[in-house]
């Protein structure tokens, strides 16, 4: 069954967690380095059934963007050309 992957997107570590396969219960799978991520998701992608992709948008309380969300936003487009 397919799973759902989530990514917590960092300048210099990303943070990965997905769902079991009945998507009940997601939990960390790893951090990998940054530079090392589209490698690793490749090789994850070929691993496993993946159903959705989730990326974390960072936001300050008042909803406005954060320091790291121009950085995510590049990353975000990065992998809509990759995958």
């Amino acid at each position: 069954m397919p799973r759902i992957l989530c990514i917590d997107y960092g300048k210099k570590r990303t943070g990965i967690a997905v769902t079991d396969p009945l998507k009940i219960i997601a939990s960390a799978l790893t951090t990998v380095e940054t530079k090392e991520l589209f490698s690793f998701l490749k090789n994850y992608f070929l691993k496993e059934e993946v159903e959705l992709v989730l990326i974390g948008e960072p936001k300050n309380l008042d909803e406005s963007d954060t320091h790291a969300t121009p950085l995510v936003k590049q990353f975000i487009q990065k992998f809509k050309k990759e995958f």
